[in-house]
């Protein structure tokens, strides 16, 4: 390996010099805050006639004068734009250049050397951004790429140079002045290696790139352009399921963050999934195209599941609501099941049945606002311990499932009936997040009917204008005129009313005429009309949500709460509570972990726990305290330094030295105390600060307990 220090310019001297991105490399992704910075540099240059540190470039040397770029490629390319901007400038005649300045600028990012006469670049990207510039070279603007970031950084720089007071040979001259660390490898060099750990000054790797650098980069070239064409290219486009220009390699990043959950039923870390992952191959040992070609059929499973794409239209209806839950969480839950529906484990029909039970746990849960941090580990879990209770008990998987989640307690409970039914009355609906909305009332104008209106969920999405068709209508209105007071029995009357009632379900509705309603009155609402006697109230409506304003004649107290009564009954027919026939001869020990509410442990009998698959040994049936002090110890064997650190440091009081004892403590080891007068609860939160001072995961430490009592 050889480091010299160059000026950029050098790298694109001689006729036939060419530098080739790999496929493992991401797509060319500077956004317009780093070619802005690069502007600003070469102002700055400018005015001062200095050199600039450009960063560095690692190439591998393949055959002749062509070089394949380790690392780099971002700041290359964006220097070839510049040049192409200034070319461009020339050509549109809005900046002045001798022919000689043209010429050299097309020496830059092109060199002719093909047959016949036609023009190579001196960059050969990977094939979206090969045609993206390849179009900027033709000047064929028919064929600009507009979504590309190659496009629109070259236009970024057009328009900078077109409207700045210096002159293109000024910023030629500038490009001269930018120096850069030019490193050379070989395949014995371990490229690899060097392209993980270089610290530039570009963007930042994604664990998304360096999860493809590591399955592909070790390979033959062939195999390398084989596999990323068939297998990687899919991987992103499934996974970028959001669009809109992300990231697709943050969108891969999160995509492998669920695919091995769904495998491993552990969380990574979001910082921590390029090291999982590579722990997770290694002791997967799946060679590169079988690994991934199962994470291309994870990622489309993804796609289906976001899109509601799959070949069952029962089951895209389903996915459809679910999406609108924006509970990402039951990804990995979700992969396993359609990977059992595809190989025929599952039917169309106990799938379907699942996903509903899924659907009222998560809605049920929102509208209880129950914490959402246990769902995590119960759906990173609940396929295979639903696989193992069929197995164990001969069970329908959709027994297993309602089984698993009514059992549960605390934050990971399943609302009940009448804590559903009294949230529901409550809570404030108008301010939910935009699709759970929708999603609310499409189910509840829908009613019984599961299918029901689908385009009700259309009508309620914006449009590319923003516009909707059907929007939320407070029956009693935000704003009350004087009407509405007195039609509700005063204005103190009615200001308490609005105070319980404003926001709730019961006052909330459907209509396509949001804007005519205003503030009117209950009866101008119910029977309005426009000019040409077509009827827009609440009289005229089709929506079954509307059926019972249509039957009043006055809007107050009592109609609230009839309708209220009237939305909850509905309510709990359609999001219903599973009741499971399975019932255990002795209830099964439960599952915790400290990512868990510590509210969850309390009135738990504690049976054993393990860290990182290791049992500790510790006797069964111990009591909290004992269980606290035999998982201290075990860490204190580990970490006992770190301990040590923790306990002498003032600012934490959960562990403390023998100078320093209190009450009601206990000797856990070496003079170090821990305060254990406490509940159950605060020993878990005890145990968690621990482990955040220890960085280990939260997750690392499983416990089996047993409840003292149940749901109701």
């Amino acid at each position: 390996m050889e480091a010299i220090k160059t000026k950029l310019e050098n790298l694109f001297t001689g006729d036939d010099t060419s530098y080739i991105i790999p496929v493992y490399q991401r797509n060319y992704s500077w956004t317009s805050k780093q070619c802005k910075q690069l502007f600003q540099d070469l102002l700055s240059i400018i005015e001062t006639d200095r050199e600039h540190f450009f960063g560095s470039v690692v190439l591998c040397h393949i055959k002749h004068n062509s070089w394949s770029v380790i690392d780099g490629q971002q700041r290359l390319t964006t220097v070839s734009l510049i040049w192409l901007a200034m070319a461009k400038l020339i050509k549109d005649g809005v900046k002045q250049a001798k022919s000689t300045l043209t010429d050299n600028i097309h020496k830059k990012f092109s060199y002719e050397s093909l047959e016949d006469g036609s023009i190579q670049p001196r960059m050969v990207h990977v094939e979206k951004d090969r045609n993206a510039f390849a179009a900027l070279i033709e000047d064929n603007e028919e064929a600009f790429e507009k979504d590309s970031y190659i496009t629109q950084n070259f236009h970024l720089f057009y328009e900078w140079m077109k409207n700045s007071k210096y002159s293109l040979v000024e910023f030629y001259n500038a490009i001269k002045n930018l120096m850069m660390v030019k490193i050379e490898v070989d395949t014995k060099d371990k490229p690899q290696l060097i392209f993980e750990s270089l610290n530039s000054t570009g963007l930042a790797l994604t664990d998304g790139d360096k999860i493809r650098n590591f399955i592909l980069m070790n390979l033959e070239p062939n195999l390398q352009k084989a596999y990323y064409k068939n297998y990687w290219i899919d991987i992103e486009k499934y996974s970028n399921y959001s669009g809109n220009q992300k990231d697709a390699q943050g969108a891969v990043t999160l995509f492998v963050r669920d695919y091995m959950t769904a495998q491993t039923t552990k969380i990574p870390v979001l910082r921590d999934v390029y090291f999982k992952f590579k722990e997770f191959t290694n002791h997967k040992g799946l060679a590169p195209e079988k690994l991934l070609g199962e994470m291309k059929t994870y990622s489309r499973y993804l796609f289906e599941i976001e899109n509601a794409a799959t070949k069952s239209s029962k089951l895209n209806l389903i996915l459809k609501r679910l999406a609108l839950l924006e509970m990402t969480v039951c990804h990995p839950f979700e992969f396993k099941l359609l990977d059992s529906f595809y190989s025929k484990k599952i039917d169309e029909e106990e799938l379907c049945k699942v996903l509903v039970v899924v659907e009222s746990y998560i809605f049920r849960r929102l509208i209880c606002d129950v914490p959402t941090n246990a769902l995590n580990k119960i759906f990173a879990s609940l396929y295979d311990s639903a696989e193992r209770l069929v197995q164990k008990a001969n069970i329908p998987y959709y027994e297993a499932v309602c089984y698993l989640l009514t059992s549960r307690n605390g934050s990971g409970r399943f609302p009940s009936d009448k804590e559903f039914m009294e949230a529901l009355a409550t809570k404030n609906i108008y301010k939910m997040r935009a699709k759970n909305k929708i999603y609310t009332f499409y189910r509840l104008n829908a009613g019984n009917n599961a299918e029901g209106d689908t385009s009700v969920i259309d009508k309620m999405l914006p449009d590319e204008n923003g516009n909707v068709i059907l929007s939320i209508e407070h029956v009693m209105p935000q704003t009350l005129n004087v009407d509405w007071k007195k039609s509700l029995g005063g204005e103190q009357k009615a200001i308490r009313l609005q105070e319980i009632w404003e926001h709730t379900i019961a006052n909330l509705t459907l209509t396509g005429y949001n804007s005519s309603y205003s503030n009117s009155s209950f009866m101008t609402k119910l029977t309005l009309q426009t000019e040409s006697g077509l009827g827009i109230g609440f009289k005229y409506s089709p929506l079954h949500i509307n059926e019972f304003i249509k039957q009043q004649t006055s809007w107050g107290e009592k109609q609230l709460e009839a309708r209220l009564g009237e939305i909850q009954r509905e309510a709990i027919e359609i999001w219903k509570l599973p009741i499971s026939k399975y019932k255990p001869a002795i209830k099964e020990a439960e599952s915790l972990t400290l990512e868990d509410e510590s509210e969850d442990f309390t009135n738990t009998v504690f049976i054993d726990c393990n860290i990182n698959g290791e049992q500790l040994p510790i006797k069964q049936d111990e009591n909290w305290i004992n269980a606290f002090i035999g998982i201290m110890k075990f860490l204190y064997r580990e970490y006992k330094f770190d301990i040590q650190k923790i306990a002498n440091d003032d600012s934490l009081t959960f562990l403390q030295n023998e100078t320093t004892k209190y009450q009601n403590s206990v000797l856990i080891f070496d003079g170090v105390y821990a305060y254990l007068k406490s509940s159950t609860a605060v020993k878990i939160d005890i145990l968690k600060d621990v482990f955040n001072e220890l960085s280990i995961e939260q997750d690392a430490l499983v416990f089996h307990i047993k409840r003292i009592g149940g749901n109701e």
